[in-house]
């Protein structure tokens, strides 16, 4: 019985450092994101568009990796339903709190449950795991409002009209 607890017990702190070990890899690909979309501001008018869309799909990339990741070590799925009548961002926000909710439970064993002690509890998805994700997905959604006000002010589709005049330049 102390074997199995010990064991564990060191499964349990080898899941721990690996997941910590993801969160600060996760962290400064997330700080690089940022730091990238604070440049943005710096960036010429002319080249925003295609800068903030690289970004965009950078943000994604790491969202879904983080997401692939969760999926297989926590054997969780995060292809939600189809949206319903809430907003994108309630979407998400339900698809996390599920994710969230799921958990292990170890069955109680007759002396545990004579000498009152609870049952070990343990998320399937560690703390940084989320904390990861969560982070990931509002960056994502930043850079998609970013996307959003360049395509209202008329720049995200000047892209094509640059191409169109480099070939008007080269039948010339």
């Amino acid at each position: 019985m102390f074997g199995k607890k010990r064991q564990e017990k060191i499964a349990r702190d080898q899941e721990a450092r690996e997941a910590q070990a993801r969160f600060e890899r996760n962290e400064s690909v997330g700080k690089e994101i940022s730091a990238r979309i604070a440049d943005l501001k710096n960036v010429q008018r002319d080249n925003l568009p295609d800068a903030a869309f690289m970004l965009f799909m950078q943000a994604k990339q790491q969202s879904e990796l983080i997401r692939r990741s969760i999926e297989n070590g926590a054997n969780h799925d995060f292809t939600f339903g189809g949206i319903t009548d809430s907003d994108f961002a309630t979407y998400l926000a339900e698809g996390v709190a599920g994710a969230l909710r799921d958990h292990i439970t170890r069955s109680q064993t007759f002396f545990e449950a004579m000498s009152e002690q609870l049952p070990d509890v343990r998320f399937t998805i560690e703390q940084q795991d989320a904390i990861s994700m969560i982070a990931a997905m509002l960056r994502e959604q930043r850079l998609e409002g970013i996307l959003q006000g360049l395509r209202l002010a008329g720049l995200l589709n000047g892209a094509p009209d640059r191409r169109r005049t480099s070939l008007e330049t080269d039948e010339m």
